[in-house]
């Protein structure tokens, strides 16, 4: 993470609470990271952001997530963000995560962009911690 928006490709941050859900037709939307990172800065509660910038983005939930998706969240910490997935998934949640259905199926990486809102010029987050959603 290099800019001001903590932000992190490959990642799926998760938060204690979620001010904007990014699913469904009122969901919030983002045309880039960036603007889902401004949505966040605006928003006096948010210090963490999720935003799909792919067609599909896989989650282990129910739900087509798609292109625009932006979560605003909360994390006690975010200079040490929980997180849900990072980087490369293994071969064995790849296995756990295989449907019929293509849009179910875990890819090679993780599709989400995330980011934290920086509270002192010049921090950057540290490796966060695992969250329980991570072993789903």
């Amino acid at each position: 993470a290099s800019d001001t928006c903590g932000t992190e490709a490959h990642a799926d941050y998760d938060g204690t609470a979620s001010f904007s859900w990014g699913y469904g037709p009122k969901g919030l939307k983002a045309q880039t990271a960036g603007e889902c990172c401004d949505h966040c800065r605006k928003n006096s509660k948010c210090n963490t952001w999720v935003w799909c910038g792919e067609p599909f983005c896989f989650a282990p939930d129910v739900w087509n997530h798609s292109f625009g998706e932006c979560w605003l969240k909360a994390n006690p910490d975010p200079s040490m963000p929980k997180v849900n997935m990072r980087g490369r998934y293994t071969p064995f949640y790849r296995s756990r995560h295989k449907n019929k259905d293509v849009a179910y199926n875990a890819p090679l990486f993780v599709q989400w962009t995330s980011g934290v809102i920086r509270l002192k010029e010049g921090t950057r987050p540290r490796n966060g911690t695992w969250s329980g959603r991570s072993v789903w």
